[in-house]
Parts: structure tokens; sequence; C-alpha cells
């Protein structure tokens, strides 16, 4: 399921293979679940059901749901150690798809907030020394 690759410091560490994204099921399951959740929304925002929610915004609650499942994959990565690799992207994927979705309601600031928090922690993660 891993490969050893040799890192730049010569010490041998674990790489996932192409077959591990094959059998990704984390990954799959999530993917169902988020297809489920879009037809849920766009099933609720085609009838009258969401007529007796003033709040109701399709895409503000699509884009909400998205962002619980993406985080969920997340959280769910580090307690499984098989598939503990690509947290750190499905974690600030999902906090994009969440914060994309509260700026709906709350307005945009919200969203230029958290990308530029984001932002900021990706530069400092890249100049950071990993050894």
């Amino acid at each position: 399921m891993t490969t050893q690759i040799t890192g730049s410091d010569g010490v041998p560490r674990e790489s996932p293979d192409r077959d591990v994204w094959k059998s990704d099921r984390v990954n799959a399951f999530s993917w169902a679940v988020l297809f489920l959740w879009g037809a849920i929304v766009v099933l609720a925002s085609s009838t009258t059901w969401h007529e007796s929610y003033d709040w109701w915004d399709g895409w503000g609650v699509f884009f909400i749901g998205a962002g619980v499942v993406v985080t969920a994959e997340a959280f769910i990565r580090l307690t499984m150690p098989e598939y503990r690799w690509k947290v750190g992207w499905t974690l600030m994927w999902g906090i994009i798809f969440l914060s994309f979705g509260l700026s709906v309601f709350y307005g945009p600031a919200w969203l230029a907030l958290v990308l530029v928090a984001l932002a900021v922690a990706t530069v400092v993660g890249a100049l950071r020394d990993t050894d």
C-alpha cells in the first residue's frame, strides 16, 4: 500500500502508491455523501419545501454542507493511519467550502478573512523547515 522513498536528508519515508488512490474508501465515501447532499439541496430548492424558511439559500446551504463533509473527511483521515495523507489540503478545502457557504448568509467579508488566513498559513507552511 506504500512505497519507500528517500527524503533529501537520506531518511527513508513511506509514500502512498497510485494503488492507494484507487482504494481510497474515505474519499469515495465523501464524494458519495457530497452528491447525496447536493441532490437533497436541489430537491428542497426545486419544491415548495424551502419556502417556509426565510433564510434558505440553496448555494449557501450546499456549500456549508460540503464544508462539513470535507472537514469531517479530514478528521476521519487523522484517526485512520492508513489514510493519514493529504489531510492538510482536505482540511483547507473543507474550510473554504464552509466559509463560502457562510459568506452567502453573513457577507463576503467572512470569506475574504478566511481566504487571507489560509493564504498566510500556506505561505508559513511552505517557508517552514520540514526536516
